[in-house]
């Protein structure tokens, strides 16, 4: 896979696509269907995946839509892949985490696993929160300025609590296994 600044993005994306794929969903189209991935992210996913000889392209269908196949080194991949981007411990990006978590459960079968690694998402989350605090010592002159500056930073602070709370609520909500549908939260939403 590609050695970028934004790497592990990319791996944990790649993954999950071939995941995507080993599971029945083979096409663009599907991926944003089926998972709501978009095709401006997917198609040069699956770019990647085609030049490491992790999948194998079909032969195109109805409408001209290739599917593809996860080939026996994407299999391989697939199969320990997500053990270094647990190691490596949450991006801090929602999507990643998530995809990351959800990876871990497919390879592993592990619910703890992957509930402990959105746990960890949502402390980073947080932890951001009391960085944003410490940097904040300069005050603004210029009232307008200030109130422009205070405003944003507790819109900032009020969305990454309400992240890491939702990060929690999905950290409870995994199912045991990546089969049917997804197991709702019955409790009621926090005032």
């Amino acid at each position: 896979m590609s050695q970028t600044p934004d790497k592990r993005r990319r791996t944990d994306l790649d993954l999950f696509i071939l995941a995507l794929i080993d599971s029945g969903v083979s096409t663009p189209y599907e991926f944003q269907k089926a998972a709501g991935l978009s095709q401006g992210a997917t198609i040069p996913a699956l770019q990647r995946l085609l030049e490491a000889r992790l999948v194998r392209q079909g032969k195109p269908g109805a409408r001209g839509r290739t599917g593809y196949k996860v080939s026996a080194a994407g299999r391989k991949l697939l199969k320990d892949g997500w053990i270094s981007l647990i190691a490596a411990g949450p991006s801090g990006d929602l999507d990643s985490d998530l995809r990351v978590a959800l990876l871990a459960i497919w390879g592993s079968g592990d619910r703890r696993l992957a509930a402990d690694f959105l746990r960890q998402s949502a402390d980073k989350k947080m932890e951001s929160i009391a960085a944003a605090e410490l940097t904040a010592g300069s005050v603004a002159a210029v009232p307008l300025a200030r109130w422009y500056t205070d405003l944003r930073s507790e819109t900032a602070k009020a969305l990454l609590t309400a992240e890491s709370e939702a990060i929690r609520a999905m950290a409870d909500a995994l199912p045991r296994k990546l089969t049917g549908k997804p197991r709702r939260s019955t409790r009621p939403p926090k005032p």
